[in-house]
């Protein structure tokens, strides 16, 4: 959150400084022109850019506001480069070396502000991530040192697991505890999203072990080579308190990588409710005339991190064909689902108000197919990593539903498949991505052998 506080104040004191320094730069001469739009679109762009390339590694106030500097006067230049081919080049480069400055001086202050509220706040106890962590009792005594030298630092230690003490303590003021289930208790009870495994080489079946009881946990578990700064090498590795961090199961990461994929999702979904809205109400009367009942069924269904929410479709069956507190597959011939229903069903017209879970931010138009509450509690044990599938939003369409697992899964086989195939989109998603699978449905069309 805080990275995405400094991004968008960048890009705001970026367009503060353009502002004023055309005032400046122009303020006795001609307005200016179109061009000079334009070149100012391409400086936005170029620091965005050049900025991506720099986001996964923030690091330390001093570090993460020279690298942003350093972006925009890169992107400055490239633009001064490029704009003195073009006519009044010189009253540009005057706005130009204005917006340079002033824009420079606007992050710097912004970013003091930022910091040292940020550090206030921190200091104060407020803003802080709560890490538990597997290793040594002397390693947590460590971490816990370096964490009390640090009072602005992101996180503060909870819990320790050493399994080799005799009995269970307090390390440094922190309880550290010998076993494993009494440990995950503690963890959820003290509400701890961070576990961080502390040099495993020793101890490989331990990892399997952790990664295994928090699997139905929203926890981001992340290996530490160990607390002596030893560098590693790429992909996966971040910077917690100046040590590598080599990350197992996180959440992927957010701010404004996937700002395009959330404006992307809110414009398509007002534009297919709208476009769509004829054919939907066609659909609404002919659920009502198919038989008694709302036209609409929600349902709740897990969204992005567990949390629950109410996703909507046109009534395929008969009021009252599931039993309260248990939730049966739809299969073949099943005398539950009307005749307008299995029209629905077999074409998927029926997830077309989804479009409004979509447009509320509860799914994404492509993501994978959340499932009934009561299915994910049933195959969360006999799927591996099948709870990762909602680190990030559910969709309406996805990677496994064009590659045909789609509908019904009447064995756990196909379910595994089907989690493979959205755990390969999770780690490779782009917005290219999208698009194709996007693309691939509406040319192969919603309907599946499977959906019943």
């Amino acid at each position: 959150m805080f990275s995405l506080a400094l991004k968008i104040g960048d890009l705001s004191m970026i367009v503060a400084g353009a502002l004023i320094a055309r005032s400046l730069a122009y303020s006795d001469t001609a307005p200016p022109s179109h061009l000079d739009d334009l070149f100012g679109l391409l400086a936005l762009l170029a620091f965005h850019l050049l900025g991506v390339r720099r986001s996964r590694h923030s690091g330390g106030a001093v570090r993460s506001t020279s690298r942003a500097l350093f972006a925009w006067l890169a992107a400055q230049l490239a633009v001064a480069l490029v704009s003195s081919k073009y006519p009044h080049a010189d009253l540009r480069g005057h706005w130009i070396v204005f917006w340079t400055g002033l824009t420079a001086a606007l992050m710097l202050m912004l970013r003091f502000v930022l910091y040292a509220v940020l550090h206030a706040l921190r200091n104060r106890g407020y803003g802080r991530t709560p890490v538990a962590i597997v290793g040594r009792a002397e390693q947590g005594r460590e971490l816990a040192a370096r964490l009390a030298s640090k009072r602005g630092a992101a996180f503060s230690l909870e819990l320790i697991l050493d399994t080799a003490l005799e009995r269970d303590t307090l390390v440094a003021q922190v309880p550290a505890v010998r076993q494993l289930e009494p440990f995950a208790q503690l963890v959820r009870a003290h509400r701890v999203n961070e576990l961080w495994i502390i040099d495993a080489r020793d101890d490989a079946a331990s990892v399997e072990q952790v990664v295994d009881m928090f699997r139905d946990d929203f926890v981001n578990i992340r290996i530490v080579p160990a607390l002596d700064g030893r560098a590693l090498p790429e992909p996966a590795i971040v910077d917690c308190l100046g040590m590598p961090v080599l990350n197992v199961v996180a959440a992927p990461e957010r701010g404004l990588r996937v700002l395009p994929k959330a404006v992307f999702d809110r414009l398509f979904a007002l534009c297919a409710l709208i476009g769509l809205a004829p054919l939907m109400t066609a659909i609404a009367l002919a659920v009502k005339w198919s038989s008694p009942g709302p036209v609409f069924f929600r349902q709740s269904r897990k969204g992005m991190n567990g949390e629950v929410f109410s996703i909507y479709k046109f009534r395929t069956m008969y009021q009252g064909a599931d039993r309260p507190g248990k939730v049966t597959q739809a299969s073949r011939n099943d005398t539950r689902i009307t005749r307008i229903g299995r029209f629905l069903r077999s074409t998927s017209l029926d997830e077309l108000p989804q479009f409004i879970n979509v447009l509320k931010g509860e799914m994404s138009v492509v993501g994978p197919r959340p499932h009934a509450v009561e299915h994910d509690e049933y195959y969360k044990h006999l799927v591996a990593h099948y709870m990762y599938r909602y680190r990030i939003k559910p969709g309406i369409t996805g990677w496994a539903q064009v590659n045909g697992y789609r509908g019904e899964t009447e064995r756990v086989e196909k379910m595994a498949a089907r989690v493979m195939f959205d755990i390969h989109y999770i780690q490779h998603w782009t917005l290219g991505f999208d698009l194709k699978i996007i693309g691939m449905t509406l040319v192969h069309g919603f309907a599946g052998s499977n959906a019943y």
